[in-house]
Order: C-alpha cells, then sequence, then structure tokens
C-alpha cells in the first residue's frame, strides 16, 4: 500500500493505475488521469473527478519509480501566460480613489465568482497586484470579489489545506491517519488582496468577519460538506498580521522559511506566520475523529 495526498493506493489499484498507462501509451497525462479516476473512482464529494490531483500523485508515483508515465508534451512556447499580461487590455479597473473610514462606505459583502469572466479578472487582479502573483491551486477552491456597492474594493480566495504542516498538526494533536481523514475540513486562505487605491480603516478585519460567516456556507454548497477550520500564512517581511489578530484569529507559530517543489524542499528564507480560525466549537474533536 502507497499514500500519495493523503490517500491509500492499494497493490490491486496501483495494478489497474499501470494497466490504464499501458492501455492509453499514446495520450496524454491529462487523459490518463481522467480515466484512471473513472476506474478507482476517485472523486470530490461533489461527484466530480479528482483528475487535477490525480495527475500530481501519478508524477510523484512516477518520481519515485513505482510507475512509468509516458512523457510530458510540451507545447509550443507562448509569449505570455500571466493572467496580468494576457488580459491586459481586456479588464480596465476603476481607479478612483476610496478612502476614509468603514462608516463612508455602504454595505460591504462578498461575492462569489462564478462565471468564467469573472475567473478571468479575478485572476487579472491577483496577479497584478498581489506580492504573489496568480497560482492556480490545485483541488477544491473558491474566490470572491469584495464589494460596497459597486465599488470594487478587493479579492480573496481559498483552497484545500496544506497536507502537512508541522505547527498546525501538532497543534490539533491528530494522527496521520486522523489527518489523511479529515484534511478537508480545514481549507486555507490563499489569497487576499485590498486593491492598492483602496484606504480604509479596518476593512481587512471587516471582510475577514464576513469570510468566517459566509465561506464554511458556500463551500457547504459547492461541495457538500462544511468546513471546521481556516488557515492562512502570513509573510512576516511584509505584514504584521494585525487584521488577523484583531479577527481573533490563532497564531500557532513561525515557518523555518523553507518551501516544496514537487518532492523537493528548498529553503527560501521568507518565513511566515502561520494563523487559523476555528469554525465551530467542537472542531477539535471534529479534525480527530476516526470515521
Amino acid at each position: 500500500m502507497y499514500i500519495f495526498r493523503g490517500r491509500e493506493f492499494s497493490l490491486s489499484e496501483i495494478k489497474i493505475i499501470k494497466q490504464v498507462i499501458k492501455n492509453d501509451q499514446g495520450k496524454s497525462r491529462r487523459h490518463i488521469s481522467k480515466k484512471i479516476c473513472e476506474v478507482i473512482n476517485w472523486r470530490q464529494l461533489n461527484g466530480k473527478l479528482k483528475d487535477a490531483a490525480c495527475r500530481e500523485v501519478l508524477r510523484r508515483m512516477n518520481e519515485v519509480g513505482i510507475i512509468d508515465l509516458p512523457r510530458l508534451r510540451l507545447n509550443p512556447p507562448q509569449k505570455s501566460r500571466r493572467p496580468k499580461d494576457r488580459w491586459k487590455g481586456i479588464f480596465k479597473e476603476r481607479k478612483e480613489p476610496i478612502e476614509g473610514s468603514l462608516s463612508n462606505l455602504e454595505e460591504i459583502e462578498l461575492q462569489m465568482v462564478r462565471s468564467s469572466t469573472e475567473k478571468r479578472f479575478w485572476d487579472y487582479l491577483i496577479d497584478k497586484y498581489h506580492y504573489l502573483g496568480y497560482g492556480k491551486p490545485i483541488g477544491k477552491q473558491i474566490k470572491y470579489f469584495v464589494y460596497s456597492q459597486d465599488k470594487l474594493l478587493g479579492c480573496i480566495g481559498f483552497a484545500d489545506a496544506v497536507l502537512k504542516l508541522n505547527l498546525r498538526d501538532k497543534w490539533i494533536g491528530w494522527s496521520i491517519e486522523q489527518r489523511e481523514k479529515n484534511l478537508h475540513l480545514i481549507i486555507n486562505n490563499v489569497r487576499f488582496l485590498i486593491l492598492p487605491w483602496v484606504k480604509v480603516r479596518n476593512l481587512a478585519s471587516k471582510i475577514l468577519s464576513l469570510v468566517n460567516k459566509q465561506v464554511p456556507e458556500d463551500w457547504n454548497s459547492y461541495y457538500g460538506y462544511r468546513p471546521v477550520l481556516l488557515e492562512t500564512f502570513v509573510d512576516i517581511g511584509r505584514f504584521s498580521g494585525t487584521s488577523y489578530k484583531s479577527g481573533n484569529w490563532i497564531n500557532l507559530g513561525r515557518t523555518l522559511g523553507k518551501g516544496r517543489s514537487g518532492m523537493k524542499y528548498f529553503i527560501h528564507n521568507r518565513p511566515k506566520d502561520i494563523y487559523v480560525y476555528p469554525l465551530c466549537r467542537n472542531y477539535l474533536r471534529i479534525l480527530r475523529c476516526h470515521w
């Protein structure tokens, strides 16, 4: 038995994976991953195939020699693939300064990103104005625009939790088995952007208070289950985490400044503080539960 991305793969499933690869040698890795998900019935809770996660698992299996994947199909080089360049001239931001206090604004609301045009605009803004740029998360995700009436204030996004995080895992006190079973109940605040021409005191804290109430409901509606814990990382070289602290997020400590690319770890010397926010009272009991 092997474990990748929190899922156990039996020897019989490995045999099936090898057979699919052998039968579809001329096909792309995307085609193979979808076929494997269908055969072993690897799906999200909403019924959709977990083919993106499957491709990552296949790549890792290939790296350690369990399987032998076909070579990647290399696409012709393109001049630019970044959202901020791809959609330049198509999307235009209203950059009128928005300043003052929260009382000067109309009701603030989170608007879920749904249409393909909205997704492209969200990607464009994040890539252009967020210090990390745009990075496509693997797995489940949900994105929002932050509005006050017709005034766009910012963007925020959530995705699956980090697979292994020592400080978080020790704080929860769960076993490896418990983490593998219940990790999906944690979601990560992967991006948070207030547009640079918006200077409103306490706006970030207000947005986080809306997040705590709305995101669990939307996640449940979209994916069929309710998360019990939020997590995020704050780059201490850029931010102090004031908004998370004032919003009663719990600081679990500081990372060692390491990152991961595929199966390899590297030192990037950018330590980050880890914050979490419980979404219900019995979150620890749920996360430690054996289902």
